[in-house]
């Protein structure tokens, strides 16, 4: 006997499902056809060297980046809005002050921004009147508390601002603090930004095969040990580049640097070795990501903190080499000069190189004030290395 034919209904319900799961397959490739094809678009018109075609197309991808941000905004709103309003989690006050500069900059109502950042009309008002200089409660509730009353209060604001505006974690803002010259310890730069100080992250190291026994090499002086890798940077809009570096391992420093449009060949890894020995010296050992000795925690990190610092993820990833060498540049200064690093004990990478004295060592502790002192700014200031985009902070001795 032959078994039953299911329902017509059943059978016609199953094709539909099918045509609709490949009508869904079939706009998704089309997006990703869309995006190489806005992509080229893009790419031709900053290969054509006209400063016009150049902006051109650097409108255009702006506009395309601020419409992904909006609407990423949207579904990320609509998925927040399903809570209820109660049982939300409350802004920090610091936040409160932003929204309320961003309504400020973008000439907002209340109505608007109380929908955009999923409050009621009335808690937008309500945090104007709280900054308002005239309130008895002077911005109680929309900035970053404790009020600016005493040398030491400043200590707490200028940490706070450094941790908003993106200058790291913890350890990474109070090593940066002690360079501009005031000694402050990660602990305390937490119980600053009023955050529960989170349990630092245990190392992962990738597991040596147990067929190939290593011995790991520990870099002991410059030029001691160079480690060499290629790493992979996605263009937004589709295409891939591929970064190949040459690392001094004692100091984190990099000593050489290509961007390459296809994936280098030994040959190529060969000249990289050859120009970085010609420009400093050579390496008593030079290892690279094939060998056992690269799974070291410092090595494989190393890398990956350049490629953060440069920020090359989500919407700002580059467009074309020019975009990702221009970024890597202010990168490179930023790393080597800028960002004290964790492992070489608050050093930068350049004083590690350079046998210098690091500047965290001439810090000294904030001056303590007295309560009800008058009100008194920390003497530094926060720039960028790229002020157009305020990209890479900064913090300097204000002038």
């Amino acid at each position: 006997m032959t078994a039953p034919s299911p329902p017509l209904d059943l059978r016609m319900g199953r094709l539909d499902e099918k045509a609709t799961r490949l009508a869904l397959r079939a706009v998704l490739s089309a997006c990703h056809l869309l995006g190489l094809a806005a992509g080229v678009h893009l790419r031709s018109l900053r290969a054509m060297k006209d400063p016009l075609a150049d902006l051109q197309a650097r409108l255009e991808l702006a506009e395309l980046r601020a419409q992904l941000a909006w609407e990423a905004l949207d579904i990320l709103a609509a998925r927040f809005d399903k809570i209820p309003e109660r049982r939300r989690p409350y802004f920090a006050p610091t936040d409160r002050f932003r929204t309320l500069e961003m309504k400020n900059l973008l000439s907002w109502s209340a109505d608007k921004t109380a929908k955009v950042f999923l409050v009621c009309q009335n808690t937008i008002l309500n945090w104007e009147r709280q900054a308002d200089p005239e309130a008895k409660t002077v911005g109680s509730s929309v900035k970053t508390t404790p009020p600016i009353r005493r040398v030491a209060d400043a200590a707490i604001r200028l940490a706070q601002t450094m941790a908003a505006l993106g200058f790291g974690g913890d350890g990474l803002v109070a090593r940066t603090i002690a360079r501009a010259g005031w000694k402050v310890s990660a602990t305390a730069v937490a119980r600053y930004r009023k955050h529960k100080p989170l349990p630092p992250a245990s190392p992962n190291p990738i597991k040596p095969e147990p067929t190939t026994p290593t011995r790991p090499v520990t870099a002991r002086f410059v030029h001691h040990t160079w480690m060499m890798d290629v790493s992979q940077v996605r263009q937004i809009l589709g295409g891939t580049f591929y970064m190949a570096t040459v690392f001094d391992a004692f100091s984190r420093c990099p000593l050489v640097l290509e961007v390459f449009g296809r994936k280098p060949s030994g040959k190529d890894m060969a000249e990289l070795l050859r120009r970085a020995a010609k420009a400093f010296a050579n390496p008593r050992y030079v290892i690279t990501d094939l060998g056992g000795e690269f799974r070291a925690r410092v090595f494989a990190t190393a890398w990956r903190t350049l490629k953060e610092t440069a920020r090359l993820r989500g919407l700002l990833l580059p467009l074309t080499a020019e975009d990702l060498e221009q970024r890597l540049q202010a990168a490179l200064v930023f790393y080597l000069c800028f960002r004290p690093h964790e492992g070489l004990a608050g050093a930068t990478p350049a004083e590690a190189f350079l046998a210098l004295e690091p500047a965290h060592k001439s810090a000294v502790k904030p001056p303590r004030g007295l309560p009800g002192q008058a009100p008194t700014e920390h003497p530094f200031a926060i720039d960028y290395l790229d002020p157009a985009s305020r990209s890479f902070p900064i913090l300097k001795r204000a002038a």
